[in-house]
């Protein structure tokens, strides 16, 4: 589903090379929840959006579906985001000015499908959440939790192949943190989706079938 190969990335800071994924491998397979673990500045937002296809890695070769996507174009990168990868982030990212039900339904409309198909899926996850009664709410008279919730559904409404998951409960207190984080995996979980979540938050270790800690560069697996 998913290779990794030799992938390193660097920038450069006031005249100097810094090595922020050095030589990396990593091979997992569809559904599959793994944790990437590991401080601020250690590189689990720039190994996500490697995978992501957002940033192109320094060295190595990225393998989705068994496609070489170092060999993409941009066009082509696009369209396999667009497809099979879908993004949760710690500040959400709903447009303000649409309701809950536009929010969600927005990627299958991207996508090509019909309003009243987009509706319709959108309304159905809503409610089972026992969310529907935020449907017609602007983002703005939602909570933080309710607000990140949305944004999971949009997120999994057009059920990727990939889910990249960015400290997706790190603006949230305990409760909600929790119920988030239990909908992004509840849904991967029916979905059979590879899901990444990158947090700092170690209650939620148990969680994942398999966990890393991103150090210097390389992950170590966590037992």
């Amino acid at each position: 589903m998913l290779n990794l190969i030799k992938i390193s990335h660097n920038y450069f800071q006031g005249g100097n090379t810094v090595d922020v994924i050095k030589d990396l491998d990593l091979s997992l397979k569809r559904n599959c929840i793994v944790g990437l673990f590991g401080p601020s500045g250690s590189g689990k937002s720039t190994l996500l959006n490697l995978i992501g296809l957002i940033e192109k890695p320094s060295n190595g070769n990225i393998f989705i579906d068994n496609c070489d996507t170092i060999k993409f174009k941009d066009e082509m990168k696009t369209k396999l985001r667009r497809e099979k990868i879908s993004f949760i982030f710690q500040n959400n990212q709903l447009l303000e000015d649409f309701t809950c039900l536009e929010n969600i339904a927005l990627p299958l409309l991207l996508n090509g499908a019909t309003f009243s198909d987009s509706k319709q899926k959108a309304l159905n996850l809503l409610s089972k959440f026992n969310l529907e009664n935020k449907k017609n709410y602007k983002p703005a008279l939602l909570s933080g939790g309710e607000q990140q919730r949305i944004s999971v559904l949009r997120a999994l409404i057009k059920q990727p192949k990939i889910i990249l998951a960015d400290e997706p409960t790190g603006s949230l207190d305990k409760i909600n943190a929790k119920i988030v984080m239990e909908n992004i995996i509840n849904l991967s979980r029916q979905l059979e989706t590879l899901t990444i979540v990158a947090t700092h938050n170690l209650n939620f270790l148990s969680l994942f079938d398999i966990s890393y800690e991103l150090q210097n560069g390389k992950l170590l697996e966590l037992k």
